[in-house]
């Protein structure tokens, strides 16, 4: 069942455009023809020549600002209905007040839809087009451009996971009878499952087509550094972000260390439930428990093992160990956005 991609735009204002509704019975705004900007963005790819053989040698590449071009009908039965649209729209498009938001939705051969991919913009120019009437509509034809800081669209909520291992023994076993089958064969009956464990080193498996910065919340009982760290295949620390000085989390406190450049920080705050957005500007600064010489390493596409470790003192004697263990249970959760290069 073939469903076509849904276009809405969100405006500063929180009001939702349906730009791609086929049909509408009052004042409306539409795509007209196929907009652009919204497949893989353009790349700067810097190279450096031999300067006594052939070729050269790649430095880096970066994505730089994305550019959207919306082809835009404001339509409505009578101008004053269509003017009225226009305002609207005009309003919702203020870059002073902030970004407006495009969300595209596509959907499959069963016609069931996929998650919604959303690139954050501000509007540029465009709305400067012309009028027209044809006795029956009244509209204005536009070519909005709208440019975006962050050139990845992205999934609207974060993924997570956390430090538990859920590999459960079924209180029911699916591939056996509970009860025997012929009064001779043992049945399976009911079996004890374990309880999910805390553990320190997961799989994170990130769906998108390039890196995602994670963040990280370390809740309590915790006084002891820690690191997050990116291992390979063998389990061989590859990338490590440490905090070198003691952290001290109490268990109704969390520490969020949110690596998102342009965006970063480590503060602690009392606990909320998981997925709580935390104000950077509210809670106690942390910075000083980084090592500045360690990486907010971000999570590649695909498959990444990382893990936590809690350093402890060497020198620990049998009791102050079990105090020490008492006092270092920390759990950890771990978010990100999916990104992606386009639609």
């Amino acid at each position: 069942m073939f469903r076509p991609t849904v276009v809405q735009l969100e405006g500063v204002d929180g009001k939702v455009y349906t730009l791609t509704s086929e049909s509408f019975s009052g004042p409306a705004v539409y795509l007209y023809t196929t907009p652009k900007g919204f497949d893989a963005p353009k790349f700067d790819v810097v190279v450096d020549e031999y300067p006594a053989i052939d070729g050269g040698f790649h430095r880096f590449s970066r994505a730089p600002v994305r550019e959207i071009f919306l082809p835009l009908k404001v339509v409505g039965s009578t101008r004053a209905q269509m003017l009225q649209m226009k305002r609207s729209l005009i309003k919702s498009l203020n870059p002073k007040v902030g970004p407006v938001t495009l969300q595209v939705v596509e959907y499959d051969d069963n016609g069931v839809a996929g998650t919604p991919r959303v690139l954050s913009c501000y509007y540029v120019n465009g709305m400067e087009g012309g009028e027209g009437d044809d006795g029956y509509l009244s509209w204005s034809t536009y070519g909005v451009v709208l440019r975006a800081t962050n050139p990845y669209f992205r999934y609207r909520n974060r993924m997570f996971a956390n430090f538990l291992d859920t590999v459960t023994v079924p209180f029911l076993d699916p591939e056996v009878p509970f009860l025997s089958v012929d009064g001779e064969t043992p049945g399976g009956g009911l079996r004890l499952s374990r309880n999910p464990e805390w553990v320190n080193d997961v799989i994170i498996n990130n769906p998108g087509d390039v890196e995602a910065q994670p963040r990280w919340e370390i809740r309590g009982p915790l006084s002891a550094p820690i690191s997050l760290v990116k291992l390979n295949d063998e389990g061989v620390p590859v990338e490590e972000l440490r905090l070198s000085q003691p952290v001290q989390l109490a268990e109704d406190q969390v520490l969020v260390i949110e690596t998102e450049p342009g965006g970063q920080f480590i503060r602690r705050y009392l606990a909320q439930e998981t997925g709580f957005e935390y104000d950077p500007l509210d809670g106690e600064s942390f910075w000083w428990v980084h090592d500045i010489t360690s990486p907010m390493w971000a999570l590649d596409p695909g498959e990444n093992r990382v893990g936590i470790r809690v350093h402890k003192p060497a020198d620990l004697g049998p009791e102050d160990e079990s105090e020490w263990e008492a006092a270092n249970r920390p759990t950890v959760t771990v978010s990100f956005y999916p990104t992606f290069m386009g639609i």
